[in-house]
């Protein structure tokens, strides 16, 4: 039975016992900031599981296209995992329990899935004898194939009646599928999970989990199954593995052809499971892009690129010369793209980032100095016997050099040595805390500890049914009642002067952070006091004002007065109706495969992020910068329409990259030839922009562009200030405002700057100016080593560099140390001829000890290296103590 058939028969079969099917969420989680990645098919069902939601359904089925990471290193080596799966679930909001669930679980897999009955085994919470009924009375498994587990095992969350948390919970019962049922009677599901094999997991949500570990029951009794369904399509096909399936072998066989050899369906081999793991993240990878995360340095974009960067090491390990992840997606289209049309319609930008990203991450590995630095480090490690790099060492390798976390870790792990990823991680964190602290935000910003809605104060907001409805469309202010104030993530009747609180209101006309556009601020005045709102957000459902209590106090049950800064919220509409005329220019100028992958309006710009294989050429960015504002001296209308999501659709309305949409929409339109499904605020008339002024062009990751632009008073007072920057400039030059002037004085000035530096290079040059026969002659021996060791004055590295290279090509046979001081730094190199590297003289590690002595570090070769320092007044003494350094090493060579 194919995979497709599975997934189909799977939601018919509920279709036909009522359930609502719903299409699958995308990949990133909207409205939840707790997950990078949708993880399971209950994420896109919070609101219905955690509390009285009104909804047009109670029942629902659903194939949730998933991606967890947590067992990344498993992949392709073991039976089943996968980083991106879909998951089959069926899911009851208040409607059929236990019995239902239990019983259609049992039919589907007898009926639909032809499974025979006696291979069929079942596990349940230790103490759920309710369930233990249904299975054994009810549906008639016997009791010798029902299994009892603790609360580890068979609970969810996992041990919450002991550990918590506090909030809806309840026990699990899961079908497993015997796979050896002629195997050894003495194996059961208690210890071996390989021939019993999980296929089904049914959470029965039963109570809410209060303080003490008390278990009440709930008033609303939920399902939440999950099926796994690469795991069931093995089962069904007969096959060992997951990644043996249809819809996954022909990608795997599609890598082993890019890499030249075969793979070997079930086989152990290191060949076959680095196959396997390339199929998997190029499958993952694709889908992850399609959906609109983008590689990226942090968050959910780094998990992108770490992907890539795993599966493009696999086939540098097969002897796949350059970039070939890009060549599989047109297979991930054929065997996916039927089921998740997405792929395709995106297909141009998954192949244009993919092979942009491995093009990127392979020049690193290729032409990186630091790579040979690393490479000798580890060799250095295994020669002395050590078994782990230092993290401060590993974080020096990925910042300063670049070096790709994943190719130390892959190198490391070839070379028996570990990788310390805690310790790798805080100095990560360490570097990002001094970003944010020279970032330029100043003192006076209101900063919150937290923004999020603790999973407690979500819990208790479901509890008490409260909702806010947003009204800030037609209006900036308006009267409205406090419903909630959390301090510190507590429920609080009040907050006084001087708190930060999460206050929400039943209505606002605050714009919550969504979509790319930032938070409406403004101020909330009661009858007691007043608070400044620092920022809106959207908490699943909850529309969060983050406000700083200015004066008196703010109560909950009074009527405040909301007031959106209007100033802010007209700069802010002005750049988001810009984003859309941004867009449509851009795809006239580019072309149709220009897509939004990303966007921030803020009162002071508007940053758009594109797909695009390649920078813009300065005709194109001006050609587009006119085209949006002829369009804005045009002064066409923005329309605001609101439709079923088919209509836009076919009116040509533009969706955002990965982005889901309810059944009905709101659509903003500019003339006739912008339309965009857009929940944001926008001005009435593309005139009140006032002019566009784009402010920069940059690459924000492989294949994707970023344009940052300014409008109305901001884009006004930017080119106020490159007036001044451009008058500056011509001062400096004496040239007119002419551009034929300021190109011959540019012209000029770079002539003198290379007629400078070139006379610059030859006094400091030691071959040029006869210093090196100097420095020869002073030849000492050491050990039978010849050994010369200098202080120059007046050479930077390049020049130390540069004699040493010309010494080595002069003389057959020398070690030759050089130095020199620029302020307090001090510059090292030390280089030797092959014979003597054969005799055990390593530069690298000589001149490493020698910058030891000066306060300094670095490294190298064995027969080049270099270094520095911040301690001249010790250079003397350590450049005396060279030759002893060099019988060390010959005696240690012995």
């Amino acid at each position: 039975m194919t995979t497709d058939e599975i997934r189909s028969r799977f939601l018919e079969f509920f279709r036909r016992r009522d359930h609502r099917i719903i299409a699958s969420d995308s990949l990133i989680p909207h409205n939840d900031p707790t997950l990078l990645f949708t993880g399971a098919g209950m994420n896109q069902f919070k609101e219905q599981f955690l509390g009285p939601r009104a909804a047009d359904f109670t029942r629902a089925a659903t194939c949730q296209k998933c991606l967890r990471t947590a067992d990344i290193d498993n992949v392709g080596v073991t039976r089943w995992h996968m980083t991106f799966f879909e998951m089959l679930g069926n899911f009851s909001f208040g409607d059929y329990f236990k019995r239902e669930a239990c019983q259609w679980a049992w039919q589907f897999m007898l009926e639909e899935m032809g499974q025979d009955a006696e291979r069929l085994h079942i596990t349940i919470f230790e103490d759920d004898e309710e369930t233990f009924e249904i299975w054994n009375r009810i549906v008639g498994v016997p009791e010798d194939r029902i299994w009892r587990f603790d609360e580890k095992e068979n609970y969810w969350p996992e041990s919450a009646p002991s550990k918590g948390p506090n909030g809806p919970c309840g026990p699990c019962t899961e079908i497993l599928i015997d796979t050896n049922p002629n195997g050894p009677k003495d194996r059961t599901p208690e210890n071996d999970s390989q021939r019993f094999v999980e296929v089904w997991n049914l959470v029965l949500q039963q109570f809410d989990r209060q303080e003490g570990g008390k278990l009440v029951p709930l008033s609303s009794q939920n399902i939440d199954t999950g099926m796994g369904l690469e795991r069931m399509a093995a089962i069904m096909q007969g096959v060992r593995r997951n990644m043996d399936i249809d819809v996954m072998l022909p990608i795997v066989q599609a890598a082993a052809e890019v890499a030249g050899t075969k793979y070997n369906p079930g086989g152990h081999h290191d060949v076959d499971r680095r196959l396997r793991r390339i199929a998997e993240h190029v499958r993952a990878v694709s889908f992850c892009i399609a959906d609109g995360a983008l590689p990226d340095r942090y968050g959910r974009g780094y998990v992108v690129r770490k992907l890539i960067r795993r599966a493009a090491l696999d086939g540098r390990r097969l002897g796949i010369a350059g970039p070939f992840l890009s060549c599989l997606v047109p297979v991930v289209e054929k065997t996916m793209g039927g089921t998740y049309p997405e792929i395709g319609q995106r297909k141009d930008t998954i192949l244009n980032i993919l092979e942009a990203e491995e093009k990127r991450f392979t020049a690193a590995v290729e032409e990186s100095v630091g790579i040979r630095r690393f490479e000798d480090t580890v060799g250095r490690l295994k020669a002395d016997g050590q078994e782990a790099m230092a993290a401060e060492a590993l974080f020096q390798f990925y910042d300063t050099h670049g070096i790709p976390v994943e190719f130390m870790e892959q190198r490391l792990q070839e070379e028996g040595l570990s990788f310390d990823r805690e310790g790798f991680e805080r100095a990560m964190d360490q570097r990002r805390e001094q970003s944010r602290a020279g970032s330029g935000f100043g003192d006076e910003a209101i900063v919150f500890k937290r923004e999020a809605l603790a999973s407690a104060a979500l819990d208790r907001l479901h509890r008490e049914n409260l909702a806010t409805e947003f009204d800030g469309y037609d209006s900036t202010e308006g009267e409205a009642t406090v419903l909630a104030i959390f301090v510190d993530d507590e429920w609080v009747e009040k907050a006084d002067a001087g708190t930060d609180a999460q206050v929400l209101l039943d209505r606002t006309p605050f714009y919550a952070r969504a979509g790319g556009q930032v938070g409406d601020v403004g101020t909330l005045e009661g009858p007691d006091g007043t608070a400044a709102v620092a920022d809106t957000i959207l908490d699943h459902e909850f529309i969060v004002h983050l406000a700083k209590i200015e004066n008196g106090r703010i109560e909950r049950g009074q009527r405040v007065r909301a007031a959106v800064d209007a100033d802010c919220r007209l700069a802010t509409a002005r750049n988001h109706t810009a984003t859309h005329l941004l867009q449509w220019a851009l795809r006239k100028v580019l072309g149709d495969h220009v897509h939004q992958a990303g966007s921030e309006v803020t009162p002071d710009q508007l940053r758009f992020d594109f797909t695009h294989p390649t920078a813009m050429a300065p005709m194109e960015m001006a050609r587009v910068e006119q085209m949006v504002n002829d369009c804005i001296l045009e002064g066409h209308d923005v329309g605001v329409a609101t439709m079923p999501i088919d209509e836009a659709r076919e009116a040509g309305a533009m969706a955002l990259f990965g982005e889901k949409y309810d059944d009905v929409v709101r659509v903003v339109s500019v003339g006739d030839f912008s339309k965009e499904l857009c929940g944001g605020t926008h001005i009435d008339t593309v005139s009140r922009i006032g002019l566009f002024k784009i402010v920069s062009e940059s690459a924000v990751a492989a294949g994707v562009r970023r344009i940052t632009a300014k409008t109305g008073r901001g884009a006004l007072y930017h080119i106020s200030q490159m007036e001044g920057v451009l008058k500056f400039v011509c001062d400096h030059l004496k040239a007119t405002r002419e551009l034929g002037s300021m190109q011959t004085k540019l012209k000029a000035k770079d002539q003198q700057i290379k007629d400078l530096k070139n006379e610059l290079a030859q006094a400091r040059s030691l071959t040029k100016r006869g210093g090196l026969d100097e420095v020869i002659e002073k030849v000492e021996d050491a050990g039978g080593v010849p050994v010369a060791v200098s202080q120059v004055e007046g050479a930077d590295l390049g020049a130390l560099r540069e004699a040493c290279d010309a010494a080595r090509a002069k003389l057959g046979s020398i070690l030759i140390v050089l130095a020199s001081c620029e302020g307090r730094k001090v510059n090292l190199v030390a280089a030797a001829t092959k014979d003597l590297v054969e005799r055990g003289v390593h530069a690298g590690d000589l001149i490493r000890a020698v910058a030891k002595m000066v306060g300094g570090g670095g490294g190298g070769r064995a027969d080049f290296g270099q270094a520095g320092g911040k301690n001249a007044d010790a250079l003397p003494d350590a450049l005396a103590k060279v030759p002893d350094l060099v019988r060390e090493q010959l005696s240690g060579a012995e």
